[in-house]
């Protein structure tokens, strides 16, 4: 059955969303979809023939609510899997919107459950006319979830130095100001984080989000 997007902006941009995360994909893999929203991402994945999705959220905005065998509410804290559950964890546009005291501990938590790699696609502002837009969508979201909680977007080297922080080397790609919409000519990065052996410890740092520019 053909998914129904409620407009044709979300299906782009879910789309563009699913064309970076395919290349990390076979159909016999687990992945879990942190911060999945209205589920639009699953459900491509779905469609694409992986073999088990599931999406995760703070609070359960799917717009198909009849079917909660794939959906769990997160708490803030821990992510309600086992270790190892998943070989992909995905966050796509999330990171930005988690308090900042709170954002190393998602990136450990999705390590956590992932046997394989995390990968994290984000709104990383390099000028004023970024920084602007990206305020005003993060305070819209705070009111949408009722929240004070400071959060914080950060650049790509502000996200490469706190990964590094943490023991991690990411892989990232600087993408397209132009790569989702004429309309939203913002700066994004790709990153993908392999879960790292278990004989690697965390530096002492990692438990510091980065001054914001």
């Amino acid at each position: 059955m053909p998914i129904r997007y409620h407009s044709q902006t979300v299906r782009k941009e879910t789309l563009h969303t699913v064309s970076l995360v395919a290349p990390h994909l076979d159909r016999g893999m687990a992945v879990l979809d942190v911060g999945c929203g209205e589920g639009y991402v699953g459900e491509e994945l779905a469609a694409r023939g992986v073999r088990e999705v599931w999406g995760v959220d703070i609070l359960d905005l799917r717009r198909d609510k009849r079917g909660d065998a794939h959906f769990r509410l997160y708490d803030g804290q821990r992510l309600p899997f086992p270790d190892d559950a998943f070989d992909l964890v995905t966050l796509n546009f999330v990171l930005h919107h988690v308090p900042d005291d709170k954002k190393i501990r998602l990136v450990r938590e999705a390590l956590r459950v992932t046997r394989g790699k995390v990968f994290i696609l984000e709104d990383t502002p390099t000028t004023a006319f970024d920084r602007f837009v990206s305020q005003r969508h993060g305070d819209a979201y705070r009111r949408k979830i009722d929240s004070d909680a400071p959060f914080g977007f950060l650049t790509p080297g502000q996200w490469r130095w706190l990964f590094r922080g943490m023991g991690l080397e990411p892989e990232s790609r600087e993408l397209s100001r132009f790569c989702r919409s004429v309309l939203q000519p913002f700066a994004r990065t790709a990153f993908t984080l392999r879960k790292p052996r278990a004989d690697v410890e965390a530096s002492p740092v990692a438990d510091e989000v980065p001054t914001r520019v």
